[in-house]
């Protein structure tokens, strides 16, 4: 998905994880001499047998999150390497997100899929040409099923047949306020805090924000992941519906629902007629020539958890807080991290170990790292994950016991996520389009690409 607050070619590091880029489409579901479908899905062999399946060294696919993260999956398996020294023998190869997903399709196309590769919305497609493991069985024998260990309720949307896990979980994001410290401190003003309503951050962005003459060089708040699909939807959310009428193959989109309309304005009232957040073209201007909120340029900002690792380099102080209320409501979206392994892996005992691995021994040195955020409650909510992480943090991952899942699954959901979603609230955001025109628009265009 293009960011519509970056200059044209622009890129966010920030939103790379999430991005959705144009022209994966036709490749996700172009997957030639693949087999038909999921309707007798294969279980995987439990990784504790004493047979190894396939190769014994392991090629591990993730696409790059930027030298921090980057630096975090090596350190995994060269800890899973030394674990396993003997038995097993992994390496990581990286490649560029919109790369990363075409040559996952390439290698199935060509019947030699990746041994193993992490997940995004994309691999749904996978799961519906019948292409992965069942992989419940051996998550079953597992501290992972435990629902005082393990955050159980939040795999269902990945049981994609209603039952079965198809991909092994070891992570999750979700989505906050980062708040610049140093900013509220020189303006007299309380943090943020989880009592916080968005009316609240409107009050008080423009007691943060500085002009020079008539220029603004630093603007109190910035919209942020509102102004893409997976942020904005979780104002829809909180006032008591949703872009769709369920996650997993959804059968209608709710657009045009006065309350999905109703958040569509909020955001864009934000830049326009309130004008507290930046335009786009003003905001484009400030990233270039300041940079974005690691820089100072805004105050706050609505985004991925995913950013703390690029904002640790901050000179200013900052922290984080839960996603204000709207409508009385805070609804954060969550997203699954965790290992697809292909029915024809060539390492398949390999694959499945490190999967499970990752899951569950190697829970606590994710949070020691602060890789990502681990599933394992305990490891989650340790001493050792909150350590140098920001003020904040754990209030703001309290939202995860309401939170729901930040995609939706669907045959053509990334050629609606592209073409439909992107373009709109492009127009939407640069207030060429009503708020009632945007949604027309969105929930005809998807219905008919709904299947």
């Amino acid at each position: 998905m293009i960011n519509p607050f970056l200059p044209s070619g622009a890129t966010s590091p920030q939103l790379s994880r999430r991005t959705m880029l144009g022209g994966l489409a036709a490749s996700t579901l172009a997957l030639a001499g693949c087999s038909s479908g999921p309707d007798a899905p294969a279980t995987a062999p439990a990784a504790t047998s004493t047979q190894v399946v396939g190769r014994t060294d392991l090629s591990i696919y993730a696409w790059t999150n930027g030298p921090a993260i980057d630096a975090n999956f090596k350190k995994r398996v060269s800890q899973f390497n030394k674990e396993f020294s003997g038995k097993y023998t992994a390496k990581i190869n990286f490649l560029p997100y919109d790369q990363y997903w075409q040559k996952i399709q390439l290698q199935y196309a060509a019947k030699k899929p990746f041994d193993i590769y992490f997940w995004d919305v994309q691999a749904y497609a996978h799961f519906k040409k019948g292409l992965v493991f069942n992989e419940q069985t051996a998550v079953d024998g597992t501290a992972m099923v435990d629902p005082a260990t393990y955050p159980t309720a939040l795999y269902d949307p990945w049981r994609f047949d209603g039952k079965n896990l198809f991909c092994v979980p070891d992570s999750l994001q979700t989505m906050m306020l980062y708040y610049n410290k140093d900013h509220f401190d020189e303006a007299g003003l309380d943090y943020p805090d989880a009592t916080w309503t968005w009316d609240k951050v409107v009050e008080t962005a423009p007691k943060l924000q500085k002009t020079t003459g008539s220029k603004t060089t630093r603007w109190g708040l910035d919209i942020g992941a509102l102004g893409i699909w997976w942020g904005l939807q979780s104002l829809a959310w909180a006032s008591g519906t949703a872009f769709v009428d369920k996650a997993l193959e959804p059968s209608a989109f709710q657009m045009t629902d006065p309350k999905v309309v109703e958040a569509m304005r909020f955001v864009q009232d934000l830049m326009w007629s309130k004008h507290v957040a930046p335009r786009p073209e003003e905001r484009a201007a400030v990233a270039q020539n300041n940079g974005g909120f690691a820089s100072g340029a805004f105050s706050m900002i609505p985004d991925g958890s995913w950013g703390i690792a690029s904002y640790q380099q901050m000179k200013s102080n900052w922290a984080v807080a839960p996603l204000p209320l709207y409508q009385g409501q805070s609804v954060a979206p969550y997203w699954l991290g965790g290992w697809v392994i292909p029915k024809d892996s060539g390492a398949l005992s390999a694959a499945q170990t490190f999967a499970l691995w990752s899951a569950t021994t190697f829970q606590s040195t994710m949070a020691t790292d602060h890789d990502w955020i681990p599933l394992e409650n305990a490891s989650r909510e340790s001493d050792t994950m909150l350590k140098g992480m920001p003020d904040g943090f754990s209030d703001a991952l309290k939202n995860l016991s309401n939170a729901r899942i930040g995609d939706f699954y669907t045959t053509n959901m990334q050629q609606i996520f592209n073409e439909v979603y992107a373009t709109n609230l492009d127009l939407l955001l640069n207030n060429k389009l009503t708020p009632e025109a945007a949604a027309q628009k969105m929930q005809d265009a998807a219905t008919k690409l709904l299947k």
